[in-house]
């Protein structure tokens, strides 16, 4: 099974989670095979660590920690027009996702991010208006239950403004939960800080 080239991997509190990207599809070992894989990657005999991302999706080098919120999200004023195309860009991606297996939707974000042209930890003003009225069409859409489609849409709406963020998924346990948000440098463009922190990534892209 872990020899999977599709299967991401995070140690969270003791319990190693796996996402299958091909299958859209996260689990748990048993408690004993959880412990005897734990002590299997921590004596080198698994060489992948206590996280791992699929072959087709390695980890960015210059991601680092959420450390706080992005000022856009709370700064400037309503854009119909820019809240419009958010909007029609998060209906989007969910077509698309409906559609396309999440490893295909991810493989297509990810190209497109690498073509971003800007490669730095602070947004273009184009890409600051953007965040906001991601931010913005929450007071039209309901975001409850579509960080998914809304982290990859936005993603792919900064990307086309030069923009080159990371999306990141991540999860928790007791009750266990998964999130996605998207990520400049240190800040979360999609969400606040303290809210992230609550999750262990496992898939970055």
């Amino acid at each position: 099974m872990l020899q999977s080239p599709d299967l991401a991997w995070c140690l969270v509190d003791d319990r190693l989670v796996f996402l299958d990207v091909c299958k859209d599809r996260y689990f748990c070992l048993s408690e004993e095979r959880n412990a005897a894989l734990i002590s299997e990657i921590r004596a080198g005999t698994v060489p992948d660590g206590l996280w791992r991302q699929p072959e087709n999706f390695p980890r960015p080098v210059d991601w680092t920690l959420t450390a706080r919120t992005c000022e856009a999200i709370r700064e400037g004023e309503f854009d119909l027009a820019e809240t419009a195309r958010a909007l029609w860009a998060h209906r989007r991606i969910e077509r698309r996702l409906a559609t396309k297996s999440l490893s295909v939707v991810l493989t297509e974000t990810r190209s497109a991010l690498l073509r971003a042209s800007r490669v730095t930890p602070s947004l273009s003003e184009r890409g600051s208006r953007c965040v906001r009225a991601f931010e913005q069409a929450k007071l039209l859409r309901s975001a409850e239950g579509q960080c998914l489609p809304r982290s990859l849409a936005l993603a792919l709406c900064l990307a086309r403004c030069g923009d080159r963020p990371h999306v990141v998924l991540g999860v928790h346990l007791r009750p266990f939960k998964a999130h996605c948000w998207v990520q400049s440098g240190d800040a979360v463009l999609n969400d606040s800080a303290e809210e992230v922190l609550r999750y262990q990534p496992i898939l970055i892209i």
